[in-house]
């Protein structure tokens, strides 16, 4: 059933289109065999949704998560414990542990209390099995990083190769999914507010929709804006990430600045200790964003596509605050901050 669901193949292709660390195909099938049919479910949607490009950062942490545990180490470690390396009940484990607890506790491996916190959610195996040479089994290590983050800059990835092209299954070729497929992770459950990420070589920037904590129920849509420094190719720090939120009046600049109508925004005292700055400032063909928190903060370049997505959400919002507004009027509004 999860084979169904999930083809191995495509998995692969897509990974690789978007330039994440793979594990090989092999490996990949055997994980996803282990899958129960909602896990697999909810891995097809966030692969879909990657293909599109129109993945979240929960979805994109469900394959981060996926891989993680297929990797061949940790089924080593797992078994040299005497404990199961089934990747569908590590990704129950997960949900039930957190991230944090459950990859701690298998970098902590063979110790008694790592394999205690382990056993009460994986099954024994008969007998411990002697630890493969990770190299052995999937050659030399893609570099996984060490925490939950996002893969991917501002360089194109590899051509694509579409699945029918490659003899494998399609997304439109497997069963379908059930409706009510429950998610891979809690915070899954959720609605997940619209946003879109802009990667850089040096960090990468999320613009989300957001709300403020007001009583009116109509006039409190904003943007939140988060970034998070690279760790390497393709590796973001989302775990230390720094996150403003624009206010009633800065939201109407960022929008201004989108549009190349205002120059720059530049504001200041956010946060709870009033030590977060945001700057937005048109260059050539592009906006710099920059955002930081005290002497720390992160700058990405928007350009082309991810500028016109940005602009969409600031309009958005501006639209949401003000439904007896249409765009032009909107637009009116905006030109008129120009002087």
């Amino acid at each position: 059933m999860s084979a169904s669901l999930l083809n191995p193949g495509w998995l692969h292709s897509v990974l690789r289109a978007r330039g994440l660390p793979l594990l090989p195909v092999e490996r990949l099938r055997e994980a996803v065999a282990q899958l129960r049919p909602e896990q697999a479910a909810a891995l097809r949607q966030a692969c879909m949704a990657l293909q599109s490009g129109t993945d979240s950062m929960a979805q994109m942490s469900q394959l981060a998560d996926f891989v993680r545990l297929s990797r061949p180490e940790h089924g080593d470690a797992l078994r040299t414990a005497g404990l199961s390396d089934d990747v569908g009940d590590l990704l129950a484990a997960l949900e039930a542990l957190g991230g944090q607890a459950l990859f701690d506790a298998l970098r902590a491996l063979p110790e008694p209390m790592a394999i205690e916190t382990l056993r009460a959610h994986l099954q024994p195996v008969a007998e411990p099995v002697a630890a493969t040479a990770p190299d052995a089994v999937s050659g030399p290590s893609h570099g996984w990083p060490e925490s939950d983050l996002d893969f991917d800059d501002d360089e194109a990835p590899p051509p694509w190769t579409p699945p029918e092209a490659a003899g494998l299954a399609s997304p439109t070729q497997v069963e379908a999914v059930p409706a009510r497929a429950a998610p891979l992770h809690p915070s899954a459950a959720r609605v997940l507010p619209r946003g879109h990420h802009v990667y850089g070589a040096k960090a990468a920037l999320r613009v989300e929709e957001d709300r403020w904590r007001t009583d009116d129920p109509v006039r409190c849509h904003t943007l939140r804006l988060e970034v998070a420094p690279a760790l390497g190719e393709r590796r973001y720090d989302w775990e230390h990430k720094i996150a403003v939120q624009l206010t009633a009046r800065e939201l109407p600049s960022f929008a201004a600045v989108m549009l190349n109508l205002l120059p720059q925004l530049q504001a200041q005292g956010h946060g709870v200790l009033n030590d977060k700055w945001l700057e937005c400032r048109r260059q050539a063909g592009s906006v710099l964003v920059r955002v930081g928190q005290g002497r720390r903060g992160c700058a990405i370049p928007v350009a082309a596509g991810d500028l016109y997505e940005l602009t969409l959400l600031a309009l958005d919002a501006l639209k949401a605050n003000a439904p007896q507004a249409d765009t032009a009027q909107v637009m009116a509004a905006l030109q008129s901050l120009a002087g």
